[in-house]
């Protein structure tokens, strides 16, 4: 291995990624104590943020509901019993199995029982950096009750603003081309753009999966997920995953699957982190009030399996699966008039409202024949109608039959890749199976936490522990080592 060129750029942790996983990173080292930390990331600066800015909830456990209130930045404006109704407590064992009962088969159950051990933890130290938190407008059951206050764009404001403020450096338009390991467990990390090169004592990957990259998508997912639309930034190619990799790294996880989510027709090629609004006004998360069908008119898909918060990946995953990859939401009267449906339904231009089935049907081109038999099967089976209560909805058979309806065409959107670097649950990065020295990784880039569906909020999560465990970790080794 070649020795460290004393003309290099260097730093004692460097992070490459400046997502939530990579602030989180960057702040729980400097406050381990590291002197010199620095963020590579690959987007401008006006655009930075990354799909973290495009979120707006964190799945989290809590065992009473004055820690809710500790997380608010003025809890007496709010009613405490209107936040927690039906849900006083959310523990560790609830969190887990939430995850579990959807992930799929394919996750390394060790790591993601000590990441929903360590929310709780995880939640409070981010609120004593700074966090904050507001009441979720729009609860479901199952949802966590609050929400980043600003959403996705709050978060990542404050995470910059306590890393910037606590020292550490960010280099926009720094893309990540290559890391080699140099002697004395240090890294020599290049690129393009004016940073590089670059040799840290500890190097911590959070730079999300590939799932910006359409010829890393048709190898890994298929054909089908090349010209997908991304619900997310067009920045992570995937270049420092494929480097650690060819490094030496473990993989885990399924990389024949993503998290993909039903999105109205008009969601662009990619979304950028400034587009946080626009983006939440094209999630089409409300099926649970109605039935999802095919071109052909048949259901592919069980709107009664579970809350939409659970189920709601793996219905954009099966989308493109279907003909056209296209899919439709329909809504009977009686959802309509009860107000339920998000103002992104009522105001998508491509929705139609229509007297009866056959003429939604004709319009969109469904097959009439096949919708009608298949919505007379419900009807006849004899359950309740639609309510249009969500938690109601769930579990109970469908029937449609109160006109007007409403019809929604609805897409797949790409999210992230579920493949990734296998990692302890302190974020050390494997390599034939045993922790590398000073490598570590951190959010969409950990293999292992997801296979088939996806509980909402448990991205942020996993990436503010993992992120958090990493820093800390980079930093001691950091330490040990030498340091500059």
């Amino acid at each position: 291995m070649p020795e460290q060129d004393d003309g290099l750029n260097k730093q004692q942790v460097l992070i490459i990624g400046a997502g939530n996983a990579g602030l989180c990173a960057g702040i729980a080292a400097l406050q381990a104590g590291a002197i010199s930390v620095a963020i590579l990331d690959s987007a401008p600066r006006d655009l930075r943020g990354g799909n973290s800015a495009l979120t707006k909830s964190m799945r989290f456990s809590w065992d009473d509901r004055a820690f809710i209130a500790t997380l608010l930045r003025d809890p007496g404006q709010y009613g405490l019993d209107t936040i927690l109704a039906g849900r006083p407590v959310y523990t560790d064992a609830q969190y887990f199995d939430d995850w579990l009962g959807v992930s799929g088969d394919q996750v390394d159950t060790a790591l993601i029982k000590s990441i929903t051990r360590r929310s709780h933890g995880t939640t409070a130290w981010m609120r004593a950096f700074g966090q904050r938190w507001v009441p979720r407008p729009d609860p479901l059951p199952g949802d966590v009750p609050v929400v980043f206050e600003g959403g996705g764009q709050g978060l990542q404001a404050r995470n910059f603003a306590e890393f910037e403020r606590l020292g550490g450096t960010v280099h926009y338009d720094s893309t990540v081309t290559d890391i080699e390991r140099l002697s004395g467990d240090r890294f020599l990390v290049r690129g393009t753009g004016g940073t590089f090169p670059v040799v840290c004592d500890a190097l911590v990957l959070a730079s999300g999966g590939f799932e910006g990259d359409p010829r890393a998508r048709e190898r890994h997912l298929g054909g089908q997920w090349r010209d997908v639309k991304l619900r997310g930034v067009p920045f992570n190619n995937g270049a420092p995953l494929e480097a650690a990799v060819a490094l030496g790294a473990d993989t885990a996880g399924n990389w024949r699957k993503c998290h993909a989510t039903p999105q109205g027709i008009g969601l662009p090629d990619y979304v950028l982190p400034r587009q946080m609004h626009e983006s939440h006004l094209l999630t089409r998360y409300a099926f649970p009030l109605g039935i999802v069908v095919n071109r052909e008119g048949r259901r592919f898909f069980d709107e009664s399996a579970g809350y939409s918060n659970l189920t709601y990946v793996s219905l954009g995953q099966k989308i493109m699966e279907q003909p056209g990859r296209i899919a439709f939401q329909i809504f009977d009267g009686k959802v309509l008039e009860a107000g339920a449906l998000p103002l992104g339904y009522l105001g998508d231009p491509a929705a139609l409202t229509v007297r009866s089935l056959e003429e939604g049907a004709e319009r969109l081109g469904i097959d009439a024949v096949r919708l009608r038999d298949e919505v007379d099967r419900l009807n006849k089976a004899g359950g309740d109608p639609v309510s249009p209560v969500a938690d109601v909805s769930v579990r109970t058979p469908k029937r449609l039959e109160s006109p007007p309806f409403l019809f929604v065409p609805v897409v797949s959107g790409l999210t992230f890749t579920y493949g990734g670097l296998s990692v302890t649950t302190d974020a050390q990065v494997r390599g034939g199976g045993k922790p590398i020295e000073g490598l570590y990784a951190a959010g969409v880039i950990v293999g292992g936490l997801y296979d088939e569906g996806y509980p909402a909020g448990t991205g942020l999560m996993a990436g503010a522990v993992l992120g958090r465990a990493a820093g800390t970790a980079a930093a001691g080794h950091a330490a040990r080592t030498g340091g500059n």
